[in-house]
């Protein structure tokens, strides 16, 4: 029988994870992991290699004016629609 090294380095690949979100954006991580349920595992706290974003399919809920460079604010309209 032939025996399994026990300390065998497992390969690694770049995984591209694609992720859809509320904000009508995909955000696009690459990572380097051994599986795909790792590449998950590592995606999260990273930042995103790319954004794609998607202006036609997005929702204003709120919209807020402010004075350029200041935290004083002028106007407040909530969008519900």
């Amino acid at each position: 029988m032939v025996e399994k090294k026990s300390n065998e380095i497992k390969p690694k690949f770049y995984f591209d994870v694609c992720v859809d979100t509320m904000l009508p954006a995909t955000l696009k991580y690459r990572i380097l992991a051994e599986t795909p349920e790792q590449a998950i595992e590592l995606m999260k706290g990273k930042a995103p290699s790319s954004v794609h974003y998607k202006l036609v399919g997005k929702k204003d809920f709120l919209l807020k004016v402010f004075y350029s460079g200041s935290n004083m604010m002028k106007f407040i309209k909530r969008l519900l629609s």
